[in-house]
């Protein structure tokens, strides 16, 4: 689970975007070709196109996992729970 104070910010509407979004996120970043949750940070950075959120990286348009969000918090919070608990 990401850290309290990622979760506190979200709405209720936004914490359930973010459980729908968590399992195939985390199994996803599993199989990234990232070697640690910060460099997964680094290598899909937040993206936005037509008001909606991704990570990508930065050379591709394509959304990680193919998850997007009009909220921009819940992109951050996934992003944060990959860089926090990468590898659980």
């Amino acid at each position: 689970m990401v850290s309290v104070s990622y979760w506190d910010r979200l709405s209720e509407e936004e914490k359930a975007e973010y459980k729908l979004h968590a399992s195939k996120f985390v199994k996803a970043v599993q199989k990234s070709d990232a070697r640690d949750g910060y460099e997964f940070t680094l290598m899909y950075p937040i993206q936005s196109k037509g008001g909606v959120f991704f990570m990508a990286k930065e050379d591709s348009a394509e959304p990680f996992a193919g998850i997007t969000s009009v909220s921009k918090k819940v992109i951050e919070t996934l992003q944060a729970d990959a860089g926090q608990n990468y590898g659980r």
